[in-house]
């Protein structure tokens, strides 16, 4: 790899604590066996925990998930990523670095009032949905907007130095949340509908909004979300990405691989080391070096200082 990586979106936390398995290598997609590989790699870590089924609540799993994750990574001396210069300082010098998200507001009760409270933990991008309705907005599986109450997690959200990301929402929820936002906001992990007509997806009009407002799409490396069969190419990633390219995207499109938050990779992908396969095809098919960079690394990393101190 001759490129930094900065991945928006990935769900390698919530595996770790689930399996009781090691952030150093382990039997899913990211490792930092792999890491080690890149010149430099920082990676969005999401928890989303509404979907699992125990006898603990969606904010106890939430706790209980980031205390183990919190531990993997004193554990192996990964730092966790604060600011816009802790990012930027592992992207130009390299290493590792980890930055925290979460997906689904019901890990903290959908309370935007505990923003400030996770902000201090190091939490720095919240989407408010996962698949199902929540008290702050429609999902993209349910429809319906954001409540009231999801204005003001918006509001603070952003104010609060965390990222607002779209990916999972609902049309309503994403206009919504474009009507009223002050800084940029990402879909982490959304690809192009006009390419792929999953509902997870972007329209055009969307991903145009998404740019005006300064923000990024991150290319979602999920079969099913490349190509309607559930079966993937290179040349599906290649047509998801000029189709947005076409639309002056540039500047605009990043990578949130989605890893361990899904069972099927394009062919001759099977985790993170083969981003290095990324690399090659995106040279391979013309994309200029600028264009590159900022896929791998640049178009989040401006997100970041936009939107966290």
């Amino acid at each position: 790899m001759k490129y930094p990586v900065l991945d928006g979106h990935c769900d390698t936390a919530v595996e770790l604590w689930r399996k009781g398995e090691s952030l150093a290598k382990n039997s899913g997609q990211i490792s930092l066996a792999q890491a080690a590989e890149f010149p430099a790699y920082v990676q969005f870590f999401a928890f989303c925990t509404v979907w699992i089924k125990n006898a603990q609540t969606d904010e106890e799993r939430f706790a209980s998930a980031m205390a183990y994750f919190s531990e993997q990574l004193r554990e192996h001396n990964i730092p966790l990523c604060r600011t816009s210069a802790d990012v930027s300082a592992i992207l130009q010098n390299g290493g590792v670095g980890a930055a925290l998200s979460i997906e689904g507001a019901e890990a903290f009760g959908c309370d935007p009032g505990r923003l400030e409270e996770l902000a201090a933990q190091g939490v720095r991008m919240i989407a408010p949905v996962w698949n199902a309705e929540n008290a702050l907005a429609g999902s993209c599986m349910t429809g319906g907007g954001l409540t009231a109450q999801g204005r003001e997690f918006v509001r603070r959200a952003q104010r609060a130095g965390i990222i607002v990301d779209v990916s999972h929402s609902s049309e309503r929820t994403f206009w919504d949340i474009c009507e009223i936002a002050e800084k940029p906001i990402v879909a982490s992990h959304s690809n192009a509908k006009a390419v792929c007509g999953h509902v997870r997806n972007l329209t055009d009009e969307q991903f145009r909004a998404i740019c005006d407002l300064g923000g990024t799409a991150g290319l979602n490396l999920y079969a099913p979300f490349l190509n309607a069969s559930g079966e993937a190419s290179m040349d599906d990633v290649r047509r998801h990405l000029e189709h947005f390219l076409e639309r002056d995207g540039d500047g605009h499109l990043a990578l949130g691989g989605d890893l361990d938050g899904c069972d099927v990779l394009p062919d001759g992908m099977h985790g993170l080391r083969d981003y290095a396969l990324l690399e090659t095809n995106f040279e391979n098919w013309g994309f200029g070096e600028q264009i590159v960079r900022n896929l791998f690394y640049q178009s989040l990393e401006k997100v970041v200082k936009l939107c966290i101190m």
